[in-house]
This record gives C-alpha cells, sequence and structure tokens, in this order.
C-alpha cells in the first residue's frame, strides 16, 4: 500500500523564517489547500452537508439494492410445495419475480398453491411427484424445463413427519422410508437439475432444506425422532458435498435449518402443552417460528444477493441451538 506522507518545506535558514507543513487529511483554514486552491471535484446540492446523498443518488442505491434479489426471468422448483413452508417458499420466489414449478403427493392442495402463485404474477405448474421415485423426477424436471424454461433455482422441501416413536421401536422400513423421503430425495433432485445446469452453463442456485435437528437431538422425550435428526443432519453434510463438487459450474449449494415453526409437521408436538411450554422456554425468543419467516432467507440464498455464499447452512430457530 503506497502512503503519502506530508512534506516540510523550509524557506531560507533563519529560525524566523516561515514554514508550511502539510499534513494529511487537515487543510488550512478557509477550505483551501496550500498554494493549490480549493479541493477538486463536484459541490455537494444546494441545501445538502457534504457526503449527504441527494433524493436521486438514495434511490439509485436503493434500486441497485433491489436488483440484488431480483429472480425476475429465472425459473425454480420447490418440493413439496402444496402447502405449509413449501408452499411459503413458492410465494417468496413469486414475491421476488421467479417462476415456479411446484410438486408434491397432495394433488389438491397443489393445484390450490399453484393458483396463489400465479396470482402473484408468476408463471406456475403443479406436477405429482414422488420424489423418492426417480423415474417421476426426471419426467417433472423435463416438464419444467419445456414449458416454463431452464431452472435456475431448485428448493429441495419435500420431507415427512419424523417417527414419534423410540429409536429401538422403529422398524426397518420405516427407517428407509424417512431418510429416501428426508435425505435421499434431494440428491435425486439435485442431480437432476445440476446436470442440466452443468450442460447448459451459467450455474444456479440449490437451497436444500434442513432443521436444527442436524445439530440437536429433539429434545421431546419419550419421541426422540432420531431417523428425522440423522436424515437433516445428512441434509447438511449433502449440501456441503454439493457445493465442493459443483462450484466450478457457478452453481451454489445452500441449506437453511428451521427451529420449531408451527406447519402440519409439528402440530402433533405443538399439540402436547407440556412438549410445546418446553420448546417455548427453551427458545430465547419465547414462541414458535411462522410459516413466512423463512421467506427472507430463501430468497436471499436464491438471488445474487449471496453470490459468494455456498456450502452454508443458515439457522432461523429463534435462538434455540444457542443454548
Amino acid at each position: 500500500m503506497n502512503v503519502r506522507r506530508g512534506s516540510v518545506q523550509m524557506e531560507g535558514r533563519c529560525g524566523a523564517c516561515p514554514r508550511s507543513q502539510e499534513t494529511p487529511g487537515r487543510e488550512p483554514p478557509g477550505g483551501e489547500r496550500a498554494g493549490r486552491g480549493p479541493r477538486e471535484g463536484p459541490a455537494p446540492a444546494a441545501g445538502l452537508r457534504v457526503g449527504e446523498k441527494s433524493s436521486g443518488e438514495t434511490r439509485a442505491r436503493e434500486l441497485a439494492i433491489g436488483k440484488l434479489f431480483d429472480l425476475r426471468g429465472r425459473v425454480a422448483i420447490v418440493t413439496g410445495g402444496a402447502r405449509g413452508l413449501g408452499r411459503e417458499h413458492a410465494f417468496a420466489l413469486a414475491e421476488a419475480g421467479a417462476d415456479v414449478a411446484i410438486c408434491d403427493i397432495l394433488e389438491s392442495e397443489g393445484e390450490r398453491t399453484r393458483r396463489e402463485v400465479e396470482e402473484h404474477g408468476a408463471r406456475a405448474i403443479f406436477g405429482r411427484v414422488d420424489v423418492t421415485a426417480p423415474p417421476e423426477i426426471d419426467r417433472f424436471v423435463a416438464r419444467v424445463e419445456e414449458e416454463l424454461g431452464p431452472i435456475k433455482i431448485l428448493v429441495n422441501n419435500a420431507a415427512r413427519p419424523s417417527e414419534g416413536c423410540a429409536l429401538e421401536e422403529v422398524d426397518d422400513d420405516l427407517w428407509r422410508a424417512i431418510v429416501d423421503t428426508n435425505l435421499s430425495s434431494a440428491f435425486y433432485f439435485g442431480k437432476r437439475v445440476a446436470r442440466r445446469m452443468i450442460e447448459r452453463g451459467g450455474g444456479g442456485s440449490i437451497i436444500n432444506i434442513a432443521s436444527i435437528n442436524a445439530f440437536v437431538v429433539s429434545n421431546i422425550f419419550p419421541r426422540h425422532n432420531v431417523t428425522y435428526c440423522v436424515a437433516k443432519a445428512g441434509i447438511v453434510q449433502l449440501t456441503k458435498g454439493m457445493a465442493a463438487e459443483w462450484a466450478r459450474y457457478g452453481i451454489r449449494a445452500n441449506a437453511i435449518a428451521p427451529g420449531y415453526i408451527l406447519t402440519e409437521q409439528t402440530a402433533a408436538s405443538a399439540a402436547n402443552p407440556e412438549i410445546y411450554a418446553r420448546n417455548v422456554e427453551n427458545t430465547p425468543m419465547k414462541r414458535y417460528g411462522r410459516l413466512d419467516e423463512l421467506k427472507g432467507a430463501i430468497v436471499y440464498l436464491a438471488s445474487d444477493a449471496s453470490s459468494f455464499m455456498t456450502g452454508a447452512t443458515i439457522v432461523v430457530d429463534g435462538g434455540y441451538t444457542i443454548w
């Protein structure tokens, strides 16, 4: 780094001779620099102090920030988007300008969400897809690109409720079903979408929905929900793997780990007064989250606002995991 030092100029050798000293960052009285006249550069607009922005400049800066979050012209897939958090993810993307493809096994609710997304001004399609069935995923991904265009955003949100029983009571088929839906589906979808992103170039964003149960086991004894926790911990590591493998193609992969949010999936435990009170007490913000409180994180990760972010997990839990 080059630093311009102040200069000291001596005139004559007499002790009474004047000395001129220039110090960086300091100007002589009167607003002029010694021997050089007024500082160059545009004067502030009338009525503005130095450094204060005009309304036009402020508006331009606001527009620049807004552009970072603008998803217009991009196509997104939301798995498990018929209701709950997935529905809110679809709304968030549409509100930011994206066209949205929703898949789920809940057909009537999925069609309702599609219509609601279109009311936000976006193009939208719905498809009934079993996210554990790769052939169905193949057909849906092809349909999305045919009807809406190249996929730039994938939100792997599909999940099934936790087992609700002690670990020794979980049978093998239930274990496989939970892991396949909550973890393997993100791999099935992610791989297929990433292949298309790689083939055409231009990158994209993959957002995997994890859970605070990736980091802590549910404290709702006797239902510790270990299988669910294992699957969500796998999502965090899968996200890091996707980020490491696909960064060179411009594909970013990040995750969101929600805390206790009132959804259809948490309804069973939240209906138990003792469990509900325990979860609220263990959350510094002293409440469950709302369905719409992940929308900001979704748009951030989907957009250019997070262009230098990959392999990360954003925890949105009201502070639950800090204790």
